[in-house]
């Protein structure tokens, strides 16, 4: 009897192994015979063309595109040149700017707490405090007859006569959210456009500090803003068309002159990688685009 069951066991044991190899064998064959499903993303591929270089004997601080010539500064310096890379002047400013912009034959320097401004030659024209005593300003616009600073600390945007009269602080409906002095600010055919680059959101007003609208969102996806702070640098052209520039991963991108995304320009390995945002500068159809000691100029393929 027990010689019995030990062989119906073994009987059992066997028919158990012979089952598993014929599933496993059945398993094999039928993912052999089952077609690939690799996903191959595409590569990027980008509307705008580099079609020149210009490189500089030092550091890039900030930029701007003035009337056919170029101001740059390094950390304390003035450097202006002609489109075509050409020397024209320089002259030395104090250390620590956080902005510049020209109109009317004057260069306005931006610092935490005073702006200072000087002569496209380099004479200083006027001089004025800040407005408060904490702010801890980041970047400035210009209009015909008024200068808006975006403030940090403060987190709203001073408004002063080109003169350099205070006239009005202009607060978000939304709230400021400055993480790290990502806090550009733009005048396109006097309408005042903010970074809030905390909320991940570009914001408009009028110069008398009236809110009309934002557009923007968080995501990591095209057309939306990721990380802490984005995006860091705006410019507008002169149809509209908004292009941003963005850190963390850089990107520059455009968004129709109605805040609908409309296409990334250049990603984070043509712009040469980094963590950084690229500074932007817009002339006519050509994107200017500035580097740690060079500035890369692109324009549109077609």
């Amino acid at each position: 009897m027990g010689k019995t069951i030990k062989l119906i066991i073994n009987i059992l044991i066997f028919i158990v192994v012979i089952g598993f190899i014929g599933y496993m064998v059945s398993s094999v064959n039928k993912d052999e015979k089952s077609p690939a499903t690799t996903v191959v993303q595409e590569a990027f591929v980008s509307p705008m063309e580099k079609v020149k270089t210009f490189d500089f004997p030092f550091e890039i601080e900030h930029f701007v595109l003035s009337e056919k010539q170029i101001f740059l500064t390094d950390s304390q310096t003035v450097y202006v040149y002609r489109a075509n890379g050409e020397t024209l002047n320089s002259f030395p400013i104090k250390s620590g700017m956080r902005d510049i912009e020209v109109a009317d034959d004057k260069l306005y320097v931006l610092y935490p707490t005073f702006i200072d401004v000087y002569s496209t030659n380099g004479d200083s024209v006027n001089h004025w405090e800040a407005c408060s005593d904490r702010s801890d300003y980041c970047a400035m616009a210009l209009t015909n007859d008024f200068v808006f600073v975006t403030d940090a600390q403060n987190k709203n945007i001073c408004k002063y006569t080109r003169e350099g009269n205070f006239v009005k602080f202009i607060a978000s409906p939304h709230n400021f959210i400055i993480p790290s002095y990502s806090f550009d600010i733009f005048n396109h055919n006097d309408t005042i456009y903010a970074v809030n680059s905390g909320r991940h959101l570009i914001e408009s007003y009028t110069t008398d500090g009236d809110f009309i609208a934002s557009f923007g969102g968080s995501g990591t996806e095209s057309g939306f803003f990721a990380g802490c702070c984005n995006p860091a640098h705006i410019q507008i052209d002169r149809n509209g068309q908004f292009f941003t520039s963005e850190k963390g991963n850089p990107r520059i991108s455009t968004f129709k002159k109605n805040g609908q995304f409309d296409q990334v320009l250049l990603n984070n390995q043509l712009l040469g990688g980094g963590y950084d945002a690229y500074e932007i500068g817009i002339d006519a159809n050509r994107l200017f685009v500035a580097g740690k000691n060079h500035i890369d100029i692109y324009a549109f393929k077609n």
